[in-house]
């Protein structure tokens, strides 16, 4: 992984990223971050008390984005295997069976409103993070394992869901929608809606 960050890293000019526990001062400075939409709190709450736990457990990477400049905190997003469920249908004995597809979860995703607020000038900090950052990870991930999308829970708030869409990820039919939010939605993800993008 050091490779692509470096890699990344250098064709950044404004931001950087690393792994949570590449640096001693991504833990102290986590106390600082903050996001603009109180219903948003979930993802302070995993950065600052869960984030470590689950690296620890190997259940998901988290990776910090650094200004090049000031060395503030801009972002961060968490990444984990996943998978989606597709074409239910019945076998014998009225059980259900389905489909599964091969998936990497971006799990957590926020922008440091701080940060926002301190350089109001920078714009499309979020779009330039998935961009720059989480869709290349993503790509070199996808070259070693057997993966075709990428997925995220969303939380249901329309402007968060127009974002989604506005960097590439698709919701799918009502219907469909709900079999797989029935079938395979995490219990802490279960107001959120089912997003997702091939890779």
């Amino acid at each position: 992984m050091t490779e692509i960050l470096n890699k990344i890293n250098k064709a950044s000019s404004v931001f950087y990223c690393q792994h949570i526990l590449d640096s001693i001062n991504n833990l102290s400075e986590l106390c600082n971050f903050t996001v603009s939409n109180d219903n948003g709190t979930g993802v302070i709450e995993y950065l600052k008390n869960a984030s470590l736990y689950e690296e620890d457990a190997n259940l998901s990477r988290t990776y910090i984005v650094r200004d090049k400049k000031t060395d503030d905190i801009v972002g961060y997003f968490s990444l984990k295997s996943g998978l989606a469920s597709v074409n239910e249908r019945l076998i014998k004995n009225d059980q259900i069976t389905f489909d599964t597809i091969p998936a990497i979860e971006l799990a957590n995703f926020a922008v440091n409103n701080a940060y926002k607020n301190k350089h109001p000038k920078i714009k499309e900090i979020g779009t330039t993070i998935f961009m720059d950052f989480i869709l290349p990870i993503v790509k070199y991930i996808s070259e070693y394992i057997g993966v075709t999308i990428l997925i995220i829970y969303a939380l249901p708030y329309e402007s968060l869901i127009k974002f989604y869409q506005k960097i590439g990820f698709l919701r799918l039919d009502p219907e469909t929608e709900q079999l797989l939010h029935n079938r395979v939605k995490p219990y802490y993800d279960h107001d959120c809606i089912f997003m997702f993008q091939k890779i």
